[in-house]
């Protein structure tokens, strides 16, 4: 049977029109679409899970995508609060339910906060290809990846739950997971990649049992 995976959206904020509009990079559905699964576009509305609306999706997993993300609230317009509320409440409900969850860029840095995590400022790290190392003897990771991200994870205050999986060659962190919860973030964007990397394919079929 196809697989299900619920897919988060980021927010685009349109002044002139008072409007917060959700977007998804169309490469995620010719990823999603290129190993198999049905996609569900999750909207930025914590209601969905709170009423109980969410259980009809019968989810297999979550995708939490990249975007924008801040660590002071009181910067971030509405739309980004509705999208971080809507998370935080997602996240939730597939620890409840044994969803497995993959994070992206800022999805890992949502999942990092939602156990008490930090995050700290990089330098010169967005914007460029870079080596990672691989800390895991188990699961096979690229030995280079794409960086659109300028915030990264505290590693000092990372929550107890995570392993360390990879970092850059300055140490900084670019995947961890939480077998128990089920929970898998990496730092850079497989979506994003001109060439899907068959090594992001085994890595998401491991995270959801595809």
């Amino acid at each position: 049977m196809i697989k299900k995976i619920g897919i988060t959206q980021r927010v685009h904020t349109i002044y002139e029109y008072q409007e917060h509009r959700d977007e998804l990079d169309q490469s995620w559905s010719r990823l999603l679409n290129e190993m198999g699964t049905l996609q569900i576009i999750l909207p930025n509305n914590k209601d969905i899970i709170t009423n109980g609306i969410i259980d009809n999706y019968n989810l297999d997993g979550v995708i939490l995508t990249g975007g924008e993300i801040k660590n002071n609230a009181s910067k971030i317009n509405s739309g980004q609060i509705n999208r971080d509320e809507f998370e935080n409440n997602l996240i939730s409900y597939c620890i409840e339910e044994k969803i497995p969850i993959l994070g992206v860029c800022r999805g890992m840095q949502m999942l990092n906060l939602f156990f008490g995590g930090e995050l700290i400022n990089l330098k010169n790290h967005s914007g460029k290809s870079h080596d990672i190392k691989n800390l895991s003897s188990s699961k096979d990771l690229p030995k280079r990846v794409n960086s659109f991200h300028d915030l990264g994870i505290n590693k000092e205050k990372l929550p107890k739950n995570f392993k360390i999986i990879a970092t850059d060659d300055n140490g900084i962190i670019e995947a961890f997971e939480d077998k128990d919860k089920k929970i898998f973030g990496i730092m850079w964007h497989p979506e994003r990649n001109e060439k899907f990397d068959t090594i992001d394919f085994k890595i998401i079929r491991e995270i959801f049992n595809l």
